[in-house]
């Protein structure tokens, strides 16, 4: 995507200040824009989600086994406490 005539006349207007400000500098920056500018290609990165998927599945397959098997086999039902029939009394 090119850019505008508007632009444009933005940057030339900002290398001459860079010209007139700092030739030096302004010349070693003129050095890096020899040549034509490609757009280099991203490597196409692959993602994560089928290698965490499975194994979190997994784990949340097993954590709802037990949640639904252990309760009964560790005896965890709710018992009411028997409440004592006669009061201390002091002596």
């Amino acid at each position: 995507m090119g850019l505008s005539a508007r632009e444009k006349r933005a940057l030339d207007g900002i290398a001459d200040r860079l010209y007139v400000e700092d030739p030096l500098l302004a010349e070693t920056l003129s050095s890096f824009a020899t040549g034509a500018v490609t757009a280099e290609p991203l490597p196409v990165r692959r993602s994560p989600f089928p290698g965490v998927l499975i194994p979190v599945a997994l784990l949340a397959a097993i954590m709802a086994i037990m949640a639904v098997v252990l309760p009964p086999i560790s005896g965890s039902t709710a018992e009411v406490a028997p409440s004592p029939t006669h009061a201390l009394t002091r002596g």
